[in-house]
């Protein structure tokens, strides 16, 4: 029985792994989903959360607007305004997922 060196047990687990990276993108795509989409959006709110919400679903539903069906995607959203008092909170929210065209 041959001992396993760690040398060449480091080589086999890069191999493997190199293996598993080269395949993912090719599995993500199988299913249609390789179009780019993104969209900006701004919302406004009473309550940080509210306007945070509002931006970022008004952003979703402008990529759902061009896209069949889109993966969740990610989200930038950030605050624009905020009143004085606190009343207005108004964010912006850009929105990128990937959707089938």
């Amino acid at each position: 029985m041959q001992k396993v060196t760690w040398p060449r047990r480091l080589g086999l687990v890069s191999a493997v792994v190199a293996v598993g990276l080269a395949t993912s993108p090719v599995a993500a795509h199988a299913d249609g989903y390789d179009t780019p989409r993104n969209a900006t959006a701004m919302g406004a709110g009473n309550t940080a959360a509210a306007g945070y919400a509002a931006a970022e679903q008004r952003a979703r539903q402008a990529v759902l607007a061009v896209g069949h069906d889109c993966t969740p995607g990610s989200y930038n959203t950030y605050p624009t305004f905020i009143s004085p008092g606190g009343g207005t909170w108004v964010y912006r929210s850009i929105h990128e997922a990937i959707c089938v065209d």
